[in-house]
């Protein structure tokens, strides 16, 4: 399957900066708990650790940190127990971890990991 070229009708698209920082480690071998792309995962539980159909181990790519509100176009229904009415809170504000096949055999061969 293949990615839509039809916009998303609730949550916003928001321009993404991304911005160089040493992501470095705790005493328990966690990363930052925060919106990122590489470095550590926040475990918030085990790790988790899944192979790809090609046979490669799916690797680390990035997270959504558990909490974190997504802004809706304007006049959305307001989501019940959101922070606000102009947020959506995704993912049962749980932390969301994507791990990816480093060989791309597929644009697809992503694998969702929810923990809370």
């Amino acid at each position: 399957m293949l990615p839509t070229v039809e916009p998303e009708p609730s949550v916003r698209a928001l321009p993404l900066t991304l911005q160089p920082f040493v992501d470095t480690p705790n005493p328990r071998g966690l990363g930052a708990q925060t919106f990122k792309v590489g470095g550590t995962p926040s475990w918030a539980q085990d790790p988790e650790y899944y192979t790809c159909a090609c046979g490669a181990d799916l690797e680390y790519l990035c997270q959504v940190p558990e909490g974190m509100e997504f802004a809706v176009h304007p006049g959305q229904p307001e989501q019940p127990y959101s922070v606000g009415a102009d947020t959506y809170g995704l993912f049962l504000g749980n932390e969301v971890y994507l791990l990816a096949c480093p060989s791309h055999c597929d644009p697809a061969a992503v694998w969702p990991v929810n923990q809370n």
